[in-house]
């Protein structure tokens, strides 16, 4: 997992030494070796030229400096973030057509996969990855994002220039221009807690969707083509749903071991939840045999309902092997609150999952140990684990054999949210695409909002009606929301804070395309009510695990906390000015503020919204002061 950043037709020549400080502010996500290009307007090699390319490399498979990035030859040019898990058997079938590899390296195999194969090679990919491919020969480029959006993509175009970068901020120093702050995405994230796809924070810097592509020229005055995708969820989903043959335990087996391929120490990160005690299980049955495994587990220093480390450390007790290392790591509120404003050094749009602080800590501690975790990230969404879903069910059954008054549903939008009038606006909602977004909606925010959210042009609301008829549509419309604007940009960037490379088997190609096979029943029955195919299979390979315990999340008390060790710094920095610059109305903001800490109303996560919005401010007006100085 690495970082890089790019720019085609930049308005003015570049040269190493301004690349090199840019490159150097993202070393964090690569501080193994930094690799920069500059090119000329024939695309060849200079010392200045207005196409410029760097790479921060981490090295994960093949350690030598001949894996480095950018990784070249005369014609072809490959930036590329990320793992292709599939790549030896690639490498076997490039190798029968008379390639010949100099590395070891995934690396290689993508770059001939792309000389030989081009746009071909995009759906025979298996794996993480966001690259850059340029053929410096037709002078074009290609950019390519991962199908489910596990590695970052961010793309600019003004005028000639076409920038690209794993980050924001980079495209904002590579174009040296002062960002504009988008007012919508704002919006955006109150509703959603992050920025969905295609939007940024920053106004005309794009997300590439999961599962597309951009292929454009390199002349200047060439206008960047429209995304294209080689693999859509929704499409798959409309026809994929059956019985599927293939044996759930042994699809996982494949995809850990192919999710374990790494040339640098790699361990798991363990809570006492379904989704990693069965990764563990896996781990157990078929890859530990004489070396140990280092597991990581969150404490906390405070007594709460939401640490899982104890039945975590009961649960690898009872496999009873030697092999299995488990290390805890104990955080509290002084910790989180002397490092809360740092994370936003790292994560470059504001973003409301708490867990995120918990996310980069415990990344923080398995870096000492290994380079590459896996986690257990995107089994909710594939296996219907989250409690809004039978909610949504819920609400879907109540929608078909309730009749309200015409127009009651519009009346209740204009009373004060409460439990009563909340309800009566879900049921009067025709729409289960809608549905599932009300859902999302904090209630202090609802009567702050003009319009839906399904008003702004999001890319995941293509194609719906491919999948409008599942019983699962708020599971699959995660894969395009949820799933890839919020937890996995959160495994990313905090991982990435610390260099450690994180893999998610449950997302592997063929782990994912079972379960959009699998009928609704083998995920929701009368025997588990969520996760059944999981938790039967977990149950068949650990005995010992508790199949009751209930679903806590990774989390902190951020309710308590929220009232005492952050109280001060949330009133400083949610201000009127602040929210008034980010393009949003200040009133209703301030006023939810108020209400919970001078009322005492319940509206801590609300509150936690707008200090993340004033934490990103913060670091970004820093950022842009420093390129005007």
């Amino acid at each position: 997992m690495c970082g890089f950043g790019g720019v085609i037709n930049h308005p003015r020549p570049l040269s190493v030494e301004e690349l090199g400080p840019i490159a150097s502010q993202v070393r964090f996500r690569g501080p193994d070796s930094c690799g920069i290009k500059i090119f000329d307007e024939q695309l060849q090699l200079t010392d200045r030229g207005n196409s410029a390319f760097f790479f921060n490399r981490l090295a994960i498979l093949d350690l030598a400096d001949r894996s480095n990035q950018p990784f070249e030859d005369e014609d072809f040019l490959l930036a590329f973030n990320g793992e292709i898990y599939n790549y030896k058997a690639l490498k076997n079938e490039l190798e029968r057509s008379g390639v010949t590899f100099r590395t070891t390296s995934d690396t290689e195999v993508l770059f001939h996969a792309l000389r030989i194969w081009d746009k071909s090679a995009l759906p025979k990919l298996n794996g993480m990855f966001a690259f850059f491919w340029l053929n410096k020969r037709e002078k074009k480029f290609l950019i390519c994002r991962d199908r489910l959006g596990i590695k970052p993509f961010y793309y600019h175009q003004h005028g000639n220039a076409f920038y690209f970068s794993s980050e924001i901020n980079s495209i904002v120093r590579l174009s040296g221009r002062k960002p504009e702050i988008s007012a919508e995405a704002a919006e955006m994230y109150l509703w959603m807690q992050s920025v969905p796809t295609p939007f940024s924070i920053i106004r005309n810097i794009h997300k590439l969707p999961p599962g597309s592509y951009i292929e454009a020229s390199t002349e200047p005055g060439s206008a960047a083509h429209q995304p294209r995708f080689y693999w859509d969820a929704y499409t798959f989903a409309s026809e994929a749903i059956q019985d599927p043959s293939e044996d759930l335990e042994q699809i996982l087996r494949g995809s850990i071991q192919r999710q374990m391929q790494a040339d640098v120490p790699l361990g798991l990160f363990l809570s006492s939840g379904i989704d990693s005690s069965l990764m563990a299980a896996i781990v157990v049955k078929y890859f530990t045999k004489e070396e140990d495994v280092n597991f990581f587990t969150v404490s906390f220093g405070e007594k709460t309902l939401t640490d899982e480390s104890g039945d975590a450390l009961d649960f690898i007790k009872g496999f009873h092997n030697p092999h299995l290392k488990n290390h805890l790591l104990s955080v509290d509120a002084n910790y989180l609150n002397d490092h809360l404003e740092d994370l936003y050094d790292y994560y470059d749009e504001p973003f409301a999952d708490y867990a995120s602080l918990l996310n980069w800590i415990i990344s923080r501690k398995a870096r000492e140990f290994v380079t590459v975790a896996l986690s257990g990230d995107g089994a909710d969404e594939l296996f219907w684990g989250y409690s809004r879903y039978d909610k949504w069910k819920k609400i879907r059954k109540l929608q078909a054999r309730t009749r309200l008054p015409q127009g009651m549903g519009k009346m209740a939008g204009y009373l004060p949210s409460n439990r009563y009038s909340d309800a009566i606006q879900l049921i009067a909602e025709p729409d289960p695409v809608q549905t599932h977004f009300d859902l999302f909606l904090l209630p202090g925010f609802k009567n702050y909002f003009k319009k839906d959210l399904t008003s702004h042009g999001l890319w995941a609301l293509n194609n719906t009606d491919a999948i409008v008829g599942r019983e699962d549509l708020p599971a699959v419309l995660d894969i395009k929301t949820y799933l890839a604007d919020t937890m996995l940009y959160k495994v990313d960037r905090s991982s990435m804070a610390t260099s450690l490379e994180v893999r998610v088997p449950y997302l592997d190609n063929e782990v994912v395309e079972f379960a959009l096979k699998l009928p609704f029943s083998q995920k929701s029955n009368s025997l588990f009510h969520n996760k059944a195919i999981l938790k039967e299979l977990l149950v068949r390979l650990a005995p010992h695990y508790n199949t009751e315990l209930p679903k806590r999340g990774f989390s902190f008390p951020i309710k308590n906390w929220m009232r005492t060790y952050w109280k001060n710094q949330v009133l400083a920095s949610v201000t009127p000015v602040v929210l008034e610059e980010l393009g949003l109305r200040p009133k209703p903001l301030m006023k939810l503020v108020h209400d919970c800490y001078e009322k005492g109303m319940d509206y801590e996560l609300e509150v936690w919204y707008l200090f993340n919005l004033a934490l990103w401010k913060n670091k970004f007006d820093k950022m842009t002061a420093q390129l005007q100085g």
